[in-house]
């Protein structure tokens, strides 16, 4: 390729971005216009502004702020940021003067341009990156490299395995205006342990700019940080916190935004909660998100009982149980934190309730979602006391909405498909097969072929409409074929209880569950026949009757 062509392509990659289209808006003419002379200005012939190519018409501020946000998003920053000095000499001069552009520090990039660009960001702020199997960098070369620069650091993201240079680093550096701190690795190849945590900044506190932490695997000793003003906190597998510490750092952090509270042991169970008094919370007026993920039923009852955060617009909690819980996880001890339960739902247009292996459920409506493991028999009276209590206290919103109900490898449980029969509005259902657990969806088709066994005039999901099938055969499944045909066919009455003639589906999605090949016209004419009316897609795409619609 000629440098013409080099430069030509380099320039396209930037004007043509997201953010720069925003931006700035170029003559069409503009970069039709640009030839290699006229980076060379005195070969180029004398023209107005109207005429100059893109690269000297662009303000010399509005090239740094497209430059400044092309290099955020990108893998290799110091890489590209070479090549945009081989554009024109005017870029040249630009980019390299510009030493804040220079300080986004990858170890990804190779330790020849992390020197570089650790020379050319000069005093101006670094933010650094070190992701282990990503490295192309000595370890120790890096650290080194970035340790001597620490008063420069504004965000230091490590992800590594092993991470003992940075560790020794990390114990005797303080970094008095880094803004973000993300540390996640594994624990014994730190060289630390529960009894031995890492501690941070030479046991100094935290600087007051610190407001994003981010501590995964690492055991890190918390006290000493005094963390406090944060606006993100994600903390997962920090054994070695007490419950104490966590709540003085979220009472000293009334600007939060973001909080995730991840795969805490079992015995972190809050035993200072009988001494609080009874209406004391956990104040967080700021809270936008929160993640409460694999917490013991305990923990996880205790945050949502005392929390208050009246803006939460994100609430996900997920857990794990191989026993009965100690506790059931929505009752009415959470009574105060109902009227943000009823924001979260209220925009909410259906309810996602997705019912996985024997026991394992997830409910999502609106920025609502919980989610259950729990290897136990009674897994489908958990899921219904917690659905029946969320539809109880969140009003009548959320009992009006229809359910996507989504079966994933749910070989026994027709007492799932009982209580949404009698219970709720299910007017769309998605099943699929997986090999893992020997399941596939042929036995909730036959279940939906015919009525209820105990009550003739009555069948399952009578109110489904949309079908959603991800299929093990690209023949298809002509047992769906068969269950189309029934339920549209079907000469029952109304049954009690409001049950009887199902709907008719008004649209069937069908899919491959492994990679696709072509369909299969006639199992797909034999769908469209039975269905009679209703849309029919295959791989997303809209069957015609003669083929797919591109």
């Amino acid at each position: 390729m000629s440098d013409y062509a080099s430069e030509r392509l380099q320039l396209q990659r930037v004007l043509k971005s997201p953010h720069a289209q925003m931006i700035v808006s170029l003559n069409p003419v503009g970069l039709s216009a640009y030839k290699p002379e006229d980076t060379h200005p005195r070969s180029a012939p004398k023209v107005t502004q109207e005429h100059l190519p893109p690269i000297h018409r662009i303000p010399y501020e509005t090239l740094l702020y497209i430059i400044d946000i092309y290099t955020q998003d990108s893998a290799c920053p110091v890489q590209d940021l070479s090549g945009l000095t081989l554009v024109c000499k005017r870029w040249h001069a630009i980019v390299e003067d510009a030493s804040f552009l220079w300080g986004r520090i990858d170890a990804s990039e190779g330790l020849a341009l992390v020197r570089k660009g650790l020379r050319m960001a000069k005093g101006a702020a670094l933010y650094i990156t070190y992701i282990q199997r990503q490295s192309k960098t000595d370890e120790s070369a890096f650290f080194k490299a970035i340790g001597a620069r620490s008063d420069q650091w504004r965000s230091l993201v490590v992800n590594a395995r092993q991470g003992k240079h940075c560790a020794a680093i990390l114990e005797t550096t303080i970094s008095p205006r880094l803004e973000k701190l993300h540390l996640s690795g594994d624990p014994s190849l730190w060289g630390r342990s529960d009894d031995e945590p890492l501690i941070l900044f030479g046991g100094a506190a935290a600087p007051p700019s610190l407001k994003d932490v981010h501590l995964e695997d690492i055991p890190i000793a918390m006290t000493p940080l005094k963390l406090a003003c944060l606006r993100s906190l994600h903390l997962g597998e920090i054994y070695n916190l007490s419950i104490s510490e966590l709540l003085r750092i979220l009472s000293d952090s009334p600007a939060l935004e973001t909080l995730t509270l991840a795969s805490t042991e079992e015995d972190l169970v809050p035993d200072t909660a009988p001494n609080l008094p009874p209406d004391w919370t956990i104040q967080l007026p700021s809270l936008s998100r929160l993640f409460l993920i694999y917490l013991s039923d305990a923990l996880a009852h205790f945050f949502l009982s005392a929390l208050t955060a009246p803006h939460l617009q994100k609430l996900h909690v997920e857990c794990y149980w191989e026993g009965i819980p100690s506790v059931q996880l929505l009752n009415d001890d959470l009574v105060r934190l109902v009227p943000t339960l009823i924001s979260l739902i209220s925009t909410a247009s259906e309810i996602q309730v997705t019912i996985t292996g024997e026991s394992g459920y997830k409910i999502l409506a609106g920025g609502l979602e919980i989610a259950m493991d729990i290897f136990n028999a009674r897994g489908h009276i958990h899921f219904q006391n917690n659905f029946e209590w969320l539809s109880n206290h969140l009003g009548g919103h959320l009992r009006n909405l229809p359910i996507h109900l989504r079966m994933n490898n749910s070989n026994s449980n027709i007492a799932y498909l009982e209580w949404f029969t009698t219970s709720a509005v299910v007017t769309k259902l998605t099943i699929s097969s997986n090999f893992v657990w020997n399941h596939n969806p042929d036995r909730i088709i036959s279940l939906l072929s015919n009525p209820i066994p105990s009550s003739p005039t009555s069948w399952y999901l009578p109110d489904l409409e949309i079908l959603v099938a991800h299929l093990d055969r690209a023949s298809g499944s002509f047992d769906i074929v068969q269950m189309i045909e029934r339920r549209h066919t079907t000469d029952g009455v109304q049954g009690e209880g409001g049950l009887g003639v199902p709907k008719r589906f008004t649209e069937i999605h069908l899919s491959l569950r492994t990679r696709s090949s072509s369909p299969n016209v006639e199992f797909l004419k034999a769908v469209e026949a039975a269905g009679e009316g209703a849309e029919v897609f295959w791989e997303g795409k809209k069957w015609t009757g003669t083929g797919l619609e591109e």
